[in-house]
């Protein structure tokens, strides 16, 4: 009861990992008879320019598919449950801070999006994600009021937006990127939004016989953040099917821990241990009609992580990526598809005309 609440949280933050990935920007100098023509899209803005430098730009429209598998960490504070009836007004929360205490709290999962993205300036890109958590395996520890591991399996889904600033100077790309996300589920009451930014760097190696193609390597660093307070509901069946012998179980539990502490123990903790015996047996009671409010604080406690990739790209259409992140609180696995394309006309805010 007390660690359910937390699976979602650790959904939003593996997922996304998933959406902060961008081509790094690379340029060839070939293809002479294409540049004797003039830019045939309409974007990025001033595209034009670049491309009369004999620079040339990548179809500055991408369909990008991303699949993570990783592993994420987080810790909480400041507990506080509740137990009401749907019928009924809203219960009063009880601070369980010190009475509960987690150990480890993990999730190991694997999430998919689609990212549409586009060049609008020659150095920065733009692009919206709409993607689903397909599984998430969550393991929590749960150390006081007594000993409990929890595993359990849910899903999500996530949309959101970014942008990234690249460039390359000889055989070396940059960029750094940053994004929002919105990650929604019905037991939360707010999308959990989570904030991620990476910086990447590397060289690229080109085919001189095969000027489209090319493999890029890159390492850099990624942080992490999202909204620290979280608010919600869930009700007593959702939480435990085999109610009432669950309910019992727990109320079991909950007094055999109160009964081995000191007598000063008994008396610090005797308000907050009277408010969940009494609340656990109102779900008991109410099994139908019966839900847990909750709200918490929550962080990562390393939020800087480490990163290597590599690129193929296999001609100015089609991508191939992996990435590899580590350190700090997460690790995780990130392979890509990207597909490159044009929408043609006269180049925004150019003077040419096209042929």
């Amino acid at each position: 009861m007390r660690v359910s609440v937390l699976f979602l949280l650790l959904i939003a933050i593996l997922s996304a990992e998933a959406k902060a990935q961008n081509a790094p920007t690379v340029f060839s100098k070939k293809d002479s008879a294409y540049f004797q023509r003039s830019y045939p899209f309409i974007l990025p803005i001033l595209g034009d320019k670049v491309h009369q430098a004999n620079i040339r730009l990548p179809f500055p429209v991408g369909i990008m598919f991303n699949a993570l598998v990783g592993e994420q960490q987080l810790s909480i504070s400041d507990i506080a449950l509740g137990f009401g009836k749907y019928s009924g007004s809203a219960p009063n929360m009880i601070d369980v801070s010190d009475l509960i205490v987690f150990d480890d709290i993990k999730a190991q999962t694997s999430t998919f999006n689609m990212r549409v993205d586009a060049w609008v300036l020659p150095f920065l890109n733009v692009y919206g994600i709409v993607g689903q958590t397909k599984k998430a395996d969550i393991n929590v520890n749960l150390q006081e009021p007594f000993p409990l591991s929890v595993t359990t399996e849910v899903s999500g889904t996530y949309i959101g937006y970014g942008a990234m600033v690249a460039g390359a100077v000889g055989p070396l790309f940059a960029s750094l990127d940053v994004n929002r996300t919105y990650n929604y589920n019905p037991r939360l009451d707010d999308p959990a939004k989570v904030l991620i930014s990476g910086l990447r760097t590397g060289p690229v190696f080109r085919f001189k016989k095969k000027p489209e193609m090319n493999i890029s390597i890159w390492t850099g660093a990624m942080y992490s953040h999202f909204n620290g307070e979280t608010d919600g509901s869930i009700g007593a069946l959702e939480l435990a099917p085999n109610a009432p012998a669950k309910i019992i179980e727990m109320q079991h539990e909950l007094n055999s821990w109160y009964d081995d502490l000191t007598p000063a123990d008994k008396l610090k903790y005797y308000l907050p241990y009277t408010k969940l015996n009494d609340g656990l047996t109102q779900l008991g009671e109410n099994i139908d009609d019966a839900y847990i409010r909750y709200s918490f604080n929550k962080k990562i406690e390393n939020p800087w992580n480490m990163l290597v990739g590599a690129q193929w790209q296999i001609n100015y259409r089609w991508q191939l990526r992996a990435e590899a992140q580590f350190f700090g609180d997460r690790t995780a696995g990130l392979f890509s598809l990207n597909y490159r394309f044009g929408i043609r006309g006269k180049n925004w805010f150019s003077k040419q005309t096209n042929e």
